[in-house]
């Protein structure tokens, strides 16, 4: 007997806010078990949604609220989310760190190549590919000064460029490198995106900042955890001396990714397969999460007004503060 439904049960699904490459990538997981059907249709039953706007208020349906921000879900808005904090929320919240969804995610799980080798064809000292500083924690632009003060670090985004343009293929120019610079652009615990797994991937040692608990869930004998250090100055110190002893590089290299060499349960596919799974076999009315009583559908109506219809929202607000006022003068009756 197969293990798949061999008549795939056949999902609607909008999305707004978002791009349609992300949707897809979240099927990805569950793709055995259902036949989505994409579409624009307000009407239809789930959507997924992100932080690029608000257009999911114009849709009716189960809204999923997935980003590779470091931006936490409203459920007043959404039914569900997946998001970067660790949050415990019932069926309706699952972590899924962008990480976890990238392609590169998969080369962790694969064994080490040879170490020797592997150092054999590293012609470059480190690599940085950052294109833009702006809204981000100055840690990103501070570790590259200070390293560059040691050597050389190839830049090869946008930002301060030095080999002569920006780089065609990431994991090949990361790979021509000992070290890759693996900063997100805020420290936050949970956050962390393709940034580490691209640097992993590409076979280097990453030099990583960001989430503060990583070391929870990556084994850090094989890259540099700068929130291990107490300062980045000590974390250049260790650099240079794993840059200076061939054997330590060696040995770095031929660590696994995972703590104790073993893929966490919160990142296997069979994890995020059962919260995707619970949703969709549901139907829409028994899927629904978010508060539809009379409050609930006030406040979204709120929302919906103050996005798309400002004028509205102006006038029902500037007569509220008349009522305020008037009321200061005149006492208030209830009506029974």
């Amino acid at each position: 007997m197969s293990e798949f439904p061999l008549n795939k049960p056949k999902i609607r699904v909008a999305y707004a806010d978002i791009s349609v490459e992300t949707v897809k990538g979240i099927f990805h997981f569950v793709a055995d078990h259902f036949d989505f059907e994409i579409t624009k249709d307000r009407d239809a039953p789930f959507v997924f949604h992100s932080c690029g706007g608000m257009e999911v208020l114009k849709y009716s349906g189960v809204r999923i609220f997935t980003t590779g921000e470091n931006v936490s879900p409203n459920f007043a808005i959404s039914d569900y989310a997946m998001a970067f904090d660790q949050l415990d929320f019932g069926d309706r919240y699952l972590w899924l760190p962008l990480a976890r969804t990238s392609a590169s995610y998969q080369a962790l799980l694969k064994p080490r190549l040879d170490a020797a080798t592997t150092l054999v064809s590293k012609t470059g000292f480190c690599s940085y590919v950052m294109s833009n500083t702006t809204h981000s924690d100055d840690a990103r632009v501070r570790i590259f000064e200070l390293l560059s003060k040691y050597k050389t670090v190839s830049s090869g985004g946008k930002w301060q460029n030095n080999v002569g343009g920006r780089v065609p293929d990431k994991h090949v120019f990361q790979a021509q490198h000992k070290f890759a610079i693996a900063f997100e652009n805020c420290s936050y615990p949970g956050y962390f995106t393709e940034k580490f797994v691209d640097a992993a991937a590409a076979n280097t040692i990453p030099i990583y900042w960001g989430d503060p608990e990583i070391g929870k869930w990556f084994n850090t004998k094989a890259f540099i955890n700068c929130h291990d250090y107490r300062s980045f100055e000590e974390v250049v110190e260790r650099i240079r001396q794993i840059d200076g002893d061939d054997e330590l590089y060696r040995q770095m290299l031929s660590e696994p990714w995972f703590k104790d060499g073993i893929e966490p349960e919160c990142f296997r596919r069979e994890s995020i397969e059962k919260f995707l799974k619970k949703l969709f076999l549901q139907s829409p009315e028994q899927a629904y999460r978010r508060n539809r009583g009379r409050w609930g559908l006030k406040t979204e109506k709120k929302l919906y007004e103050m996005y798309f219809r400002p004028d509205v929202h102006f006038l029902k607000r500037l007569r509220m503060k008349w009522r305020v006022l008037y009321h200061k003068f005149m006492p208030y009756r209830k009506f029974y």
